[in-house]
């Protein structure tokens, strides 16, 4: 008898300890981020930006975990995968537009197996030139470019990736022949500027800034719907090419079925967060403007961007992936 009444005891001490871990306010343990990239590059640092933010809010330790490769659908799968609990939410990027455009079958449904949450920030495109190339403005290049046709190329950070669509948008638009060169990656791509290996090349404000700083590149236009603050006379391409804005950008998101509950708490959070002085004025220094907001509103954003890239794809004649 006393047996088995100390499996009785044990039993409801089992369920009250799983009735309190149940009932204890979301979150009660350490969540983990899963970022779709290698530590480095922009993704990587802003994401620690806001968690580190966030696991001072929560009083919750918040481990990065990035997991990297196949144009960022390996890290994008497993985080489709996580439990619907709040404790592995992803990094969504600007491949979260473009990878439904680019690749004719995907691992998942970026519309369907995601909640989106709240974006942290948009960071502007930017078109430098070698200071080289006899140009000064946008027009002067496009007129260069027409007089010059396939003579001039210009470096992105990989195929697929914003540059080279971005680039693509651009050539498009005004009706020239330059060849592309895809670099593996920022760095690779903006010292082929600097060392006069491209005639331009389209990356970051994030990643071109001390270069543009140093003299090294000209910057002629930003992608952007509005002009930077921190370049407020170069024009952005809107200007020119009305409907036409391309920039990279990146926010949280969890698996479908993420309860509402929890939506809500990331998204409040990351927005008080993206509106506090010291983290406006930390990113703008970057390049990078801070957003916040909500679900729907992010969902809205990245069904805008799978079509606009959609059609920009068609129209340039971009090879699909398998």
């Amino acid at each position: 008898m006393r047996l088995l009444n100390g499996f009785a005891l044990s039993f409801l001490g089992l369920i009250g300890t799983a009735t309190l871990a149940q009932t204890q306010p979301y979150p009660n343990r350490p969540i983990t981020v899963v970022v779709p990239y290698p530590p480095g590059g922009a993704t990587d640092p802003i994401a620690r930006i806001f968690t580190v933010k966030l696991a001072e809010a929560w009083k919750v330790p918040i481990i990065i975990d990035n997991r990297a490769g196949g144009g960022t659908t390996i890290g994008m799968s497993y985080g489709a995968r996580a439990a619907p609990d709040g404790y592995t939410i992803t990094v969504g990027t600007t491949s979260v537009g473009t990878n439904p455009a680019l690749y004719n079958k995907l691992p998942y449904d970026t519309m369907k197996d995601f909640t989106f949450i709240s974006q942290m920030g948009i960071l502007q495109i930017v078109l430098s030139v070698h200071p080289s190339l006899p140009v000064k403005t946008l027009d002067e290049l496009i007129a260069y470019a027409k007089k010059n046709p396939g003579k001039l190329n210009y470096s992105s950070f990989g195929n697929g990736t914003m540059g080279h669509l971005s680039g693509e948008y651009f050539k498009v638009s005004a009706g020239i022949d330059v060849t592309h060169v895809p670099y593996k990656g920022s760095a690779a791509s903006t010292m082929a500027l600097v060392s006069g290996e491209v005639s331009y090349a389209i990356d970051t404000l994030f990643i071109q800034s001390q270069h543009i700083k140093a003299g090294s590149i000209k910057p002629l236009v930003s992608f952007g719907p509005k002009r930077l603050e921190s370049l407020p006379n170069m024009p952005v391409m809107v200007e020119k090419y009305p409907g036409f804005t391309a920039f990279s950008w990146l926010g949280f998101m969890g698996p479908s079925g993420l309860p509402p509950e929890i939506v809500l708490k990331w998204s409040t959070e990351v927005s008080k967060i993206a509106n506090t002085p010291e983290v406006k004025e930390r990113l703008a220094q970057l390049g990078i403007d801070a957003v916040g907001g909500t679900s729907q509103q992010f969902a809205d954003f990245a069904q805008a961007e799978i079509t606009k890239w959609t059609k920009v794809v068609d129209e340039a004649k971009i090879p699909k992936e398998n």
